[in-house]
């Protein structure tokens, strides 16, 4: 058993009352045996205490099994056994120092006993000590090279720094003496996934499900990678498989989501990210997930009321604002609008897109003069030769597009040209000139995948038009 708290992660070497087999027996006396009233009380014993503390540590918790260690007498005080289980519940209930203390006496006493070394390094980890862990790890490692939980700590260490390749070399030494450890077997799947080494990522996945077909990790990782390759409804399966050993997990849930989204199954892609946000309602992901569902299938009104969440759980996401705003100014909402533009300026001071919708909003407001002032702060930042500046200007003056038409024909990158498009239609769109407007949307309809948020304007614009060459 280990003891744990606040998922602080207590080595698996540390496992409750080793080498006690006889405690995990019954302990309750046939009635034929019970003690009369008057016995006097059995003798202590090292076997009884630790059956007093399994009782504990699962009916009342760590802090009374502590307590329990009060009644060991004097020649048991100093026992390791004893000692390295009142060090793991310490460190389970975070008492950090006292827990380092003990294995320091302990480490006196037997500098080698690998056991608590494991400890030492668990408690060092939990205190964010990092050079205490490292020392300790590598004197595990000096006498036992192929250790299985100090490869697995250094793997898991290289991990977290992205090296995955040695990270792999250490999950693989641990897997020497101890093939079928889950934790060194998914090691080496993982890194192997981010290696993009799939076959060997698969093969590692299946053997951990052969070994423990309840695994869940193996099952949702099992389901990246066939969503890799494109396989998305062997990819659904798996994740289905994940969300059924742990269906309070977010990332499966999502993943699952995602992959029936990319089946084409609205309802069953909406209902698992619905099903995320209660398992997590401060997390913006699965709010822009459903959100772009919704606004995909033209729910305009509960696609912003998702993006307005995300923006809410997470600040910092301006895409989001991108479509805020685009969703309201097909509702009209100017003011929302613009201030929805303004975040992603604030943010992107880059991009032109932003200024332009800014002034835009502005003049379909009918605050001409906001409009003027802003578009001019933006155009003595800009260089005056520049395409971006030719733009803005035209937007600030609502006059002089013709040779900037011009110039935009000879661009050669679709996307450039075909943004530049889309605002000198917005500008027609703006002055009144419908006509005129749908000719230059148009231009951007017909791209093939626009990378630009716009053409969604464009697309409302020209309707049942968009098909038309």
């Amino acid at each position: 058993m280990k003891l744990q708290l606040k998922k602080i992660r207590v080595l698996p070497v540390l496992v409750l009352f080793a080498a006690t087999t006889p405690i995990f027996a019954a302990t309750t006396p046939d009635k034929s045996t019970a003690l009369l009233p008057d016995s006097p009380a059995p003798a202590w014993t090292k076997s009884s205490f630790m059956n007093d503390l399994l009782s504990a540590v699962e009916n009342d918790g760590y802090e009374y099994a502590l307590s329990l260690y009060d009644s060991v007498p004097s020649k048991y005080q100093s026992d390791t056994e004893l000692q390295i289980i009142k060090a793991s519940l310490l460190l389970s209930t975070n008492k950090l120092n006292d827990a380092k203390k003990i294995c320091t006496s302990l480490l006196t006493k037997d500098s080698r006993n690998t056991e608590v070394l494991a400890l030492a390094a668990t408690v060092a980890k939990a205190q964010g000590n990092k050079t205490e862990w490292n020392k300790y790890i590598k004197e595990i490692i000096a006498i036992d090279p192929y250790n299985a939980e100090a490869n697995i700590s250094l793997g898991e260490n290289e991990f977290t720094r992205k090296q995955y390749k040695q990270s792999r070399l250490y999950f693989q030494k641990a897997l020497v003496h101890d093939p079928k450890n889950l934790d060194a077997l998914f090691g080496v799947g993982r890194t192997s996934y981010y290696l993009e080494d799939d076959d060997k990522a698969t093969a590692t996945f299946k053997k951990i499900l052969d070994i423990n077909p309840e695994y869940a990790p193996a099952y949702s990782y099992l389901g990246k990678i066939a969503a890799a390759n494109e396989e998305y409804q062997i990819a659904s399966n798996y994740a289905k498989e994940a969300v059924a050993r742990d269906d309070s997990n977010y990332d499966y849930v999502m993943d699952y989501g995602m992959f029936e989204r990319n089946l084409g199954h609205f309802e069953t892609a909406e209902k698992a990210w619905t099903t995320a946000i209660s398992i997590d309602p401060t997390y913006f992901l699965a709010y822009a997930y459903r959100a772009g569902l919704y606004d995909e299938y033209n729910m305009y009104t509960n696609a912003l009321n998702d993006y307005l969440m995300v923006i809410k759980t997470n600040p910092s996401y301006y895409f989001a604002y991108e479509s805020i705003g685009i969703l309201y100014i097909h509702e009209k909402e100017w003011k929302k609008a613009r201030e929805a533009f303004e975040k992603c300026y604030e943010y992107n001071k880059t991009n032109i897109s932003y200024p332009l919708m800014i002034t835009y909003c502005y003049y379909m407001a009918k605050d001409s003069l906001n409009a003027k002032k802003f578009s001019d702060s933006v155009l003595r930042k800009l260089d005056r030769s520049s395409m971006d500046y030719a733009i803005l200007r035209v937007f600030h003056d609502l006059a002089g597009e013709a040779p900037l038409i011009q110039k935009i024909g000879t661009l050669t990158n679709s996307n450039q040209k075909g943004k530049m498009y889309f605002y000198i239609g917005l500008l027609y769109d703006m002055i009144g000139g419908k006509e005129a407007a749908n000719k230059y949307y148009m231009e951007v309809v017909n791209l093939n995948s626009p990378m630009f948020f716009e053409y969604r304007i464009a697309e409302w614009s020209v309707g049942d038009l968009k098909y038309v060459k």
